[in-house]
Parts: C-alpha cells; sequence; structure tokens
C-alpha cells in the first residue's frame, strides 16, 4: 500500500515537532525527521501511517507494543498520535543517526567479515532475549538488513516493530501471515505459530546473507563449501541448525545460540567489539553505480555500457569494469587499442587503462569491489554480461542505476516477463530498461506491461565512443531525472541524491 502523505517539510507537528526532511519510505509507512521545538537540537523520527480499517488496530498495537520496552538496541518511542479523520497516525520515536546494514552492504558489496558477523549476532541476540523475556513475550518476526541499524557509535539497533506480535498460548498459527520472504521462518506463512525460534530462524538467515554477500538467504546443498573460505569453521552447523525447517530442530532460545558463538569466538581467541571488528567505513561511497545486465547474449549490454561511460566521462570521472570473471571483453579491447591507451595508476592487482577520458578495469582480484568504489570515481559502470556469475543479480539490484537491456521485438516480450519472475526481480523505481535497435512503440508496449515509463529504445550507432548521436541523445534523457546537467558556462554538478 502506498499513500500520498499528509507531511510536508516545514510542517509543525502539535506545537512541536516540525519536519525537516524525509528519512526513508515502505508500503506501510513513510518516516520523516523532525526538530524538537521545545528541546532546542533533539531531533526525533516521525512515522506517519495511514490506518485503514484491517490496518488501525495493527497501528494501535504496535505504539502500545513499543511504549513497554526498555532496551538499549531498540528505539524508545516518546508520542503516538491516534489516526485522524482521514485515517493518518504518527508515532514519534528515537531518530537513529547511522546506517542500515542493507545500505552497508550495498556500499560494501561481497562477503562481510567473519568477525562482524558474529559480533553483529551477538548483538541481535541480546536483544532477541530481552523481547523474548518480555511479558508478554514479543516475536520480532522481521529480521532482515533494512530493518537493522549501524549506529555512529558501531552499536547495532532494531528498528521497525510493524508486524512484531505478542506469542499467544494456546493457537495454532498466525492469524495473519506476514515477513520478508528470504528471512522469515516457514511457520510464518501457515502451518505453525510464529515463536521464538522463527526469530532465530531469521538470524540465521540474516547471517547466511551477511557471509555470501546478499547472495543467499536459505540453505542450499554445498554451502557449507561456498562460506568455508568467509566463516569461521565453527559458525557454519550453527547457522546450519538455526535455518532447520521444522522449529524443533532450530536452536529453542537465543541464550543456547549466544553460547555457542561464545564458543566460536574463545576458540579463535579474537573476540573484539564491534566498533574493532568492522574495518569498513560508514560513510556511503563516492561513486554512482550503473549496473547493465542483459537477460540474453547478443543484445547489446557491453555496446551499451561503452556508450553510456563515453557520456559520463563528460560530466566526471568515469570508469567502466567488466565483471563477469569469464569475459574477455576487457582483454579484446585492450589488445585492440594498445598503441592508444594509458596506463592507471593502481594499487590493485588488476591493471587498468585510460582511453578518451574513460579508465577501463577488469573486474578486481578478490573481489575488491568496495576499494573502486570508494576511490577517485564520480561514476562507476559495471558491465554484468548476462549475469551468469555468482553475485551479479546482487549487484544489479543494489546499484545506484539497474539499467536493464532486453530485445525490443514484439514477440520476445512475454520471455523478458517471464525472465524477471525466474529471476525473482520486482522493478523499481530506479531501473531503467534499454531496448536496442527497438522503435519507439516496442518502449511504448514494454512501459505498459511492466508498469513504468523508464522504457528506453536505443537507436543504432556503430561507434559507442562518439561523444555525440542519437544514441547519446537517448542516454542523456535516461539521465535527465538523477543528473544535474549544466548549461553553459557554468561548472559541472553531481547527482542529485534523494533522501534515504
Amino acid at each position: 500500500m502506498y499513500f500520498e502523505t499528509k507531511l510536508k517539510i516545514g510542517q509543525v507537528i502539535d506545537d512541536r515537532y516540525r519536519i525537516t526532511g524525509l528519512i526513508g519510505s515502505g508500503g506501510m509507512s513513510i518516516v520523516y525527521l523532525a526538530d524538537d521545538l521545545r528541546l532546542k537540537g533533539k531531533q526525533w523520527a516521525v512515522k506517519e501511517s495511514l490506518c485503514l480499517d484491517a490496518l488501525h488496530s495493527d497501528i494501535q498495537a504496535e505504539a502500545d507494543m513499543l511504549i513497554t520496552l526498555a532496551h538499549p538496541r531498540l528505539p524508545r518511542i516518546v508520542d503516538f498520535y491516534l489516526p485522524d479523520r482521514e485515517g493518518y497516525s504518527y508515532l514519534i520515536m528515537d531518530y537513529i543517526e547511522g546506517v542500515s546494514l542493507s545500505q552497508l552492504m550495498k556500499d560494501n558489496p561481497g562477503p562481510l567479515p567473519g568477525d562482524f558477523i558474529i559480533q553483529a549476532a551477538k548483538q541481535l541476540l541480546e536483544v532477541l532475549q530481552y523481547l523474548h523475556g518480555h511479558q508478554p513475550l514479543i516475536i520480532y518476526r522481521d529480521l532482515k538488513p533494512s530493518n537493522i541499524m549501524l549506529t555512529l557509535q558501531k552499536e547495532l539497533m532494531l528498528i521497525d516493530f510493524g508486524i512484531a506480535r505478542s506469542y499467544k498460548h494456546g493457537i495454532s498459527e498466525d492469524t495473519v501471515k506476514l515477513g520478508t520472504v528470504g528471512f522469515a521462518a516457514p511457520e510464518q506463512y501457515g502451518g505453525g505459530q510464529s515463536q521464538p525460534v522463527s526469530d532465530l530462524y531469521g538470524l540465521g538467515a540474516l547471517i547466511l546473507y551477511m557471509a555470501t554477500g546478499g547472495q543467499c538467504s536459505h540453505w542450499e546443498y554445498g554451502m557449507e563449501d561456498r562460506l568455508y573460505n568467509h566463516m569461521p569453521v565453527g559458525i557454519i552447523p550453527i547457522v546450519r541448525r538455526l535455518l532447520r525447517h521444522h522449529p524443533e530442530e532450530r536452536y529453542q532460545n537465543a541464550e543456547t545460540v549466544l553460547e555457542a558463538l561464545v564458543k566460536v569466538e574463545s576458540e579463535r581467541e579474537r573476540g573484539s567489539v564491534l566498533a574493532v571488528s568492522l574495518p569498513l567505513p560508514l560513510e556511503k561511497r563516492k561513486s554512482f553505480v550503473i549496473a547493465l545486465l542483459g537477460v540474453a547474449s547478443g543484445l547489446g549490454t557491453t555496446h551499451t555500457s561503452f556508450a553510456l561511460s563515453s557520456f559520463l566521462a563528460q560530466k566526471g570521472a568515469t570508469a567502466w569494469v567488466d565483471c563477469s570473471p569469464n569475459s574477455s571483453v576487457y582483454d579484446r579491447i585492450r589488445n585492440l587499442l594498445y598503441t592508444q591507451i594509458t596506463p592507471v595508476p593502481s594499487k590493485e592487482e588488476q591493471a587498468a587503462f585510460s582511453w578518451k577520458g574513460v579508465h577501463y578495469w577488469k573486474r578486481p582480484i578478490h573481489g575488491k569491489m568496495a576499494d573502486l568504489l570508494r576511490g577517485d570515481y564520480q561514476f562507476v559502470v559495471l558491465d554484468l554480461g548476462v549475469g551468469e556469475y555468482e553475485g551479479a543479480l546482487a549487484e544489479f539490484k543494489y546499484s545506484d542505476m539497474p539499467i536493464l537491456i532486453t530485445s525490443g521485438a514484439d514477440w520476445r516480450l512475454e520471455d523478458l516477463l517471464l525472465w524477471i519472475r525466474r529471476k525473482g526481480l520486482q522493478p523499481e523505481t530506479n531501473w531503467r530498461v534499454g531496448l536496442p535497435l527497438a522503435e519507439h512503440s516496442s518502449a511504448q508496449l514494454l512501459q505498459a506491461a511492466i508498469g513504468t515509463d523508464k522504457v528506453f529504445a536505443l537507436p543504432f550507432q556503430q561507434d559507442p565512443f562518439k561523444p555525440k548521436g542519437k544514441l547519446i541523445e537517448v542516454i542523456n534523457g535516461m539521465f535527465e531525472e538523477v543528473l544535474d546537467l549544466p548549461s553553459k558556462g557554468k561548472a559541472r554538478s553531481f547527482f542529485k541524491r534523494k533522501a534515504e
């Protein structure tokens, strides 16, 4: 459910809370930042929800629940305004300054360090112990990266109790089936009532997600081998047990899991606080990342990525990256242009070269993409090919501008829709879809089919490195919403960042 907000920047709630900015939004609510007019210098988060008849009791229940909680890893609720005549209600709670775990992983591609994962799990178990020991005990039910904040002090906090519930004895299963696919326990979708072990399943899914760089959140065959190089060996059976399908086969309480993790930690003789074990900076990456993914080979994904890079190089420092491990594109273009290119000084094991204002990279060895994204580039263009390697879909989804390259043929439209469903993707507002060699009518047809107007017919341009032409004009249109194009004689500017 998406709804129209009643709040505006500068508006004051109850003569006290002045709205100063947008923090984030979801299908059920919108969260704003607000200044406290009575306590100078104090800021709060204001959660606006539209309460339809079916949701009214849920909003009231969330407020009643939060009022009773007091834990350093949970936000405090300080005010609650019941739904008005139009159904709008407002929760006033602690503003947590930092980044979400999902943003941290987006800014630092690849598996998170094993020590950090252990410390993060221990901190989450602290708050789960508290919730499960509460009277009545509370099941959180939505343990996922976007609901976990890492503060500037590098402490984890659990946010958003929108679908948490009190455990009810004598009830065979949940009245409402809610949770996030990939992180919710099987019983949250039928066949049983959510219980403490449901949250422990979510913890296991979260650990696995962090350990695989966002690629997996459920156990698969051969997972032990995939985790071996990224995780302490002792934690692998713990994760496996947390992710058992049957609740009775999992750990039965948070204390037992915490004991198992402490044992693994002591065997490593490396126990440390979260702030020390996290070698990742909290500041966001400097680069704006554009990821191109083709739904099939031969559609022009690489050709388009070259044209995009040439266009962006006119706006700021740009890197093009050949991401697919088995791709030969980087080597072929380097060999083709070897008399015209200039080496790019780099600390990476993989060298790069410069040509016509663009730095060309083969994917950094050992997956050090995070270092490249925090480098000196304003724009990084990722050529994912057809995404035939592990992590390609995650890099596509977590880029600032995912661009899907597909056929513009009308008869292949259904193939694209099936491909999207098969990959488990859902078109987002920041997506762009490119149709090489397609007519404008094909783009309009696809717009109607997938519900977005950000579909572009890409005209033929034999030389993708030309700084001008019809293709460049279309590419310019792709970026007009996010790129502040300078007028003649003015200094170049950067991307307009949307509030997160």
